[in-house]
């Protein structure tokens, strides 16, 4: 006879092992974790730089008013104020665009 008949193991009504459960959910907690640290990361960053590009925007608005305030005095575009805003102007949003490039680009390699 052989030693299952004798002595018959707990997993006949088809329950998993424990180990296996508790492996499972020890997987489960992990990525969960992962996940959620992945979100806190992403939240940082984006919060750090909306505030340098907010800090950016704050620091060009006397510029961009005094810019403005000459044009509509009869001062010429090419001027060395307006030109020196017009390239900072056109450089932070070549930023901006990049950066919302690579946010997405890690977006979509991080759904992968």
């Amino acid at each position: 006879m052989s030693s299952e008949v004798l002595h018959p193991r707990g997993n006949v009504t088809g329950h998993p092992v424990p180990e296996v459960v508790l492996r499972t959910r020890r997987s489960v907690m992990e990525a969960a974790i992962e996940l959620q640290t992945q979100r806190t990361r992403r939240r940082r960053h984006a919060g750090i730089a909306l505030l340098a590009m907010g800090a950016l925007v704050f620091l060009v608005a006397p510029l961009l008013w005094s810019a403005v305030s000459d044009l509509s005095n009869g001062e010429h575009f090419f001027d060395l104020p307006v030109m020196v805003l017009t390239l900072f102007v056109v450089l932070l949003s070549a930023l901006f665009a990049i950066l919302l490039l690579t946010w997405r680009d890690r977006a979509a390699r991080a759904e992968r």
